[in-house]
């Protein structure tokens, strides 16, 4: 059984979007035993990452997808590469990478980690892009607040100008610097919902409502 949960963005998000009942349900699911599942969209972000760094082109990236053997997965690739090249079109800035960033809860219950597929500058700014491509809704506040929650404790020294979320399903950009202080405090008080519905999950399976050791992040002056 996992001590403390971590999220990798994308799960994070749909976390987030998830109405109270399925939501309550994803927190404790983290806490039961895993096989470690099945990466749906792996074969997405490695096309994706050879298309940014190696030059592929849409067509050899389309045919590549006869590789995926699973047809949903497949499918869902081929529309996601469709969308990010139509974006790319209008968004023509170099692709550089970019490291992922760990930040933990208030309470130190839960971990998310933003892995940005790219580093692009738009609008000025190098913008650090993680990309999404789940059959779920988006709410704008939610995903900005979310950006604010990475933004406040990503430290100084090194952080990109900006950072984003790009919707493959819709085309749609999420961007920190869209947000306002109103956004940063609601993401404030979300992950303290959270952190409230993890130790209420802890207590349900018995677990110590702290972790020894592992200091929560403050956010960032």
């Amino acid at each position: 059984m996992r001590q403390i949960p971590k999220f990798g963005f994308s799960a994070f998000l749909k976390l987030i979007n998830s109405n109270p009942k399925p939501q309550k349900r994803l927190v404790r699911d983290r806490f039961r035993p895993s096989t470690g599942g099945y990466d749906f969209h792996k074969s997405l972000r490695q096309r994706v990452q050879r298309i940014a760094f190696e030059n592929l082109g849409l067509q050899e990236a389309l045919a590549s997808t006869t590789e995926i053997g699973k047809k949903a997965e497949r499918e869902s690739a081929i529309r996601g590469l469709r969308q990010f090249f139509e974006w790319r079109q209008r968004n023509l800035g170099d692709l550089s990478a970019c490291e992922s960033f760990l930040f933990s809860s208030p309470k130190g219950l839960f971990k998310g980690e933003f892995t940005p597929n790219f580093l692009i500058e738009l609008n000025g700014r190098r913008t650090a892009v993680h990309l999404w491509n789940t059959r779920q809704a988006l709410s704008a506040r939610l995903v900005n607040a979310s950006l604010c929650m990475v933004a406040n404790r990503h430290p100084l020294e090194g952080r990109p100008d900006d950072f984003a979320v790009l919707s493959l399903q819709d085309g749609r950009l999420f961007r920190w610097s869209d947000a306002n202080k109103e956004t940063a405090a609601f993401g404030e008080k979300l992950l303290e919902v959270l952190d409230l519905e993890f130790a209420n999950a802890r207590l349900e399976f018995g677990l110590p409502g702290a972790v020894e050791g592992d200091a929560p992040d403050t956010p960032t002056p």
